[in-house]
């Protein structure tokens, strides 16, 4: 099954570089900053957020495995912070800019 992945973090002390370095280690993932709707026009997450969408068994395998890679980009690039992920399996969502 496919389930929809969003994940946000926040790194204490970061730079720039440590940010656009989190981004491309996520987007590796298949978790990116914009999401193509399937009915719509592309739409840009708020930062610091990504979302995408990964296969799995269970939202809770999936949720899983997302924490550990998420934990594992942190310590590779020694980054220090904190991330939140979610897996749905039925979902729906909107957004706008204003």
């Amino acid at each position: 099954m496919s389930y929809l992945v969003f994940c946000t973090f926040d790194l204490k002390n970061a730079r720039r570089e440590d940010y656009l370095y989190a981004y491309m280690d996520l987007a590796d993932l298949g978790l990116r900053r914009t999401l193509k709707s399937e009915n719509g026009p592309s739409f840009g997450l708020p930062a610091p957020s990504v979302m995408g969408f990964r296969d799995g068994g269970s939202a809770d395998e999936v949720k899983s495995a997302l924490g550990k890679s998420v934990r594992d980009i942190f310590k590779t690039r020694s980054l220090n912070g904190t991330f939140f992920v979610v897996v749905g399996g039925d979902w729906a969502c909107t957004g706008d800019s204003v």
